[in-house]
C-alpha cells in the first residue's frame, strides 16, 4: 500500500513538473519560442520603447499558447495590468459589429444589398447625427456590404473633407476606410430592431460567448479595474466612459474575451456557411497608397504583392503563409492589433494603452509570431505624428 502511495506521489510530482515546463509558441516559419524567451523579448521591447503597458495574447490551433501583461494599467497609481483589466478596444469594436450584424442577416432581419434606408423607421432627414445625407443622392443607393467593407463612399470622418457628412465617392466603387460607415450600420441596426447595440451584442455574442469583461457602452462593475490611456510622453490620458454604443469603436475588452471572439469565428460557428465565406471574402480591393491620412486619396503606383481587400469587417492581406485578416484599433492613448493566419493555426492579439506601441508593433509581432507579415506601414503604424482620429475613433 505504501509501495502504490509513493508510486502515486511520485507520478503527481513529475505531472506538476511537466506543467511547469515553459510553454512554447510556434512560429510561422516553424521554428518555436519558449515562453519565457518571449517574456524577455517583449519585455525588452516595452522598455526600450516607453510603452506604459501591453497586453499580448498568441492563439495556436485555437488555444492560448502564450498570455502575458506587461508595464502598468495606469502611471499615476503603477498599478499592473491583469487578465481582467478593461482596455478600450477602438476599432476592434468593427470586426465584432460585422459579426453581430451578420448573425442578424442569418435571421433574415437584414440582407447586405438592401439598401440601408430601407431599414429606417424614419427619413434619414429625421436623424440629427445624418440629416446631412438627405442631401446626397447617393446615401439611397448604400448598402450594408458596402458599410462593411468600408466601400461605401463615406469617409473616415465627417469633418475632413467639409462641414457636412456626404458620400467622397460613387457608393461601390472603391475603399474608404470609415468610421461614419460603421457608425450608421450600428444606427440601422438599432431603429430596425428596436434594440440598443448592446443589448444585440449581449444576445449574440457577449452572453453566448461568456464575454463578461466586454461591452459596447461602459458597465459600472468595470470601475474596479481598467486601464487608463497614456500619451508618448506617459501622460495618463484618462479611460473611455462611453455611454452610447458605436458601431465603428466604443467597445471596451480584454485579450481573453477578444481571443474568444477570435477563436470563434476561425471555427465558423454560429454563422451559416455561405455568410462565412463573404466575412472572409474580398469585398473591394484595397487600392490607397495608404489606410488614413494624406496619401489615403492616392492610388498605388504599382501591383501590391499583399492584395490587400477589405470583407466584411475584416482587413484581408495574401501572407507568406496563407490568406490572412487583420484590424487595428487607433485613438489617442490606445493603441491595438489584431492579426490572424487560419492556414498556420496562429492569431496575435495585442493590446495596448501607450501611444508610443504602433512604431514598435512589428518588433512585437514578430517575437510572436516570428513574422511582422501585415500591413503595419500601410496602416501608419510607423508615422512619426499618426492621426489620432483615423482607426478607432467612435466619434
Amino acid at each position: 500500500m505504501l509501495k502504490t502511495m509513493l508510486h502515486l506521489l511520485l507520478g503527481c510530482l513529475a505531472c506538476a513538473t511537466a506543467l511547469a515546463q515553459p510553454a512554447t509558441v510556434r512560429h510561422l516559419k516553424g521554428r518555436s519560442i519558449s515562453a519565457d524567451q518571449l517574456t524577455a523579448g517583449l519585455a525588452r521591447v516595452v522598455d526600450s520603447a516607453r510603452v506604459t503597458g501591453l497586453s499580448v495574447l498568441v492563439l495556436q490551433g485555437r488555444r492560448v499558447a502564450y498570455e502575458h501583461y506587461f508595464g502598468t494599467k495606469d502611471s499615476r497609481t503603477r498599478a499592473p495590468f491583469d487578465a481582467e483589466t478593461i482596455s478600450y478596444a477602438a476599432s476592434l469594436t468593427k470586426p465584432v459589429t460585422a459579426y453581430v450584424f451578420l448573425r442578424l442577416v442569418d435571421q433574415g432581419v437584414f440582407a447586405l444589398d438592401t439598401p440601408v434606408y430601407r431599414y429606417l423607421p424614419r427619413p434619414i432627414a429625421a436623424y440629427e447625427k445624418w440629416h446631412d445625407l438627405a442631401l446626397d443622392p447617393s446615401f439611397r443607393r448604400i448598402t450594408a456590404r458596402m458599410l462593411l467593407s468600408h466601400s461605401a463612399g463615406l469617409p473616415v470622418l465627417r469633418d475632413i473633407y467639409g462641414p457636412q457628412l456626404a458620400t467622397i465617392a460613387p457608393p461601390g466603387t472603391r475603399f474608404f476606410y470609415s468610421n461614419e460607415g460603421f457608425n450608421l450600420l450600428g444606427t440601422v441596426m438599432e431603429e430596425h430592431t428596436g434594440l440598443p447595440l448592446q443589448t444585440l451584442a449581449e444576445r449574440e455574442l457577449f452572453g453566448p460567448l461568456h464575454m463578461t469583461h466586454t461591452a459596447f457602452v461602459w458597465q459600472e462593475r468595470f470601475a474596479g479595474n481598467h486601464a487608463v490611456g497614456h500619451d508618448p510622453a506617459g501622460k495618463a490620458l484618462g479611460y473611455q466612459l462611453r455611454t452610447s454604443a458605436r458601431g465603428a469603436g466604443s467597445m471596451v475588452t480584454t485579450p481573453r474575451d477578444y481571443a474568444a471572439f477570435v477563436r470563434h469565428v476561425l471555427a465558423r460557428k454560429s454563422l451559416s456557411r455561405q455568410l462565412y465565406r463573404q466575412y472572409f471574402g474580398a469585398q473591394i480591393a484595397v487600392t490607397s497608397q495608404r489606410g488614413w491620412g494624406p496619401r489615403r486619396d492616392s492610388l498605388l503606383r504599382q501591383s501590391d504583392p499583399a492584395r490587400k481587400a477589405w470583407g466584411l469587417g475584416w482587413g484581408l492581406f495574401a501572407s507568406p503563409y496563407g490568406p490572412a485578416f487583420w484590424h487595428g484599433g487607433h485613438y489617442p492613448g490606445w493603441q491595438n492589433l489584431c492579426v490572424c493566419y487560419p492556414q498556420r493555426g496562429l492569431a496575435v492579439i495585442l493590446l495596448s494603452n501607450s501611444d508610443n506601441f504602433e512604431p514598435v508593433a512589428d518588433r512585437v509581432l514578430r517575437l510572436c509570431s516570428g513574422d511582422a507579415a501585415a500591413p503595419l506601414e500601410w496602416s501608419g503604424f510607423f508615422d512619426a505624428a499618426p492621426a489620432a482620429s483615423a482607426v478607432g475613433s467612435s466619434k
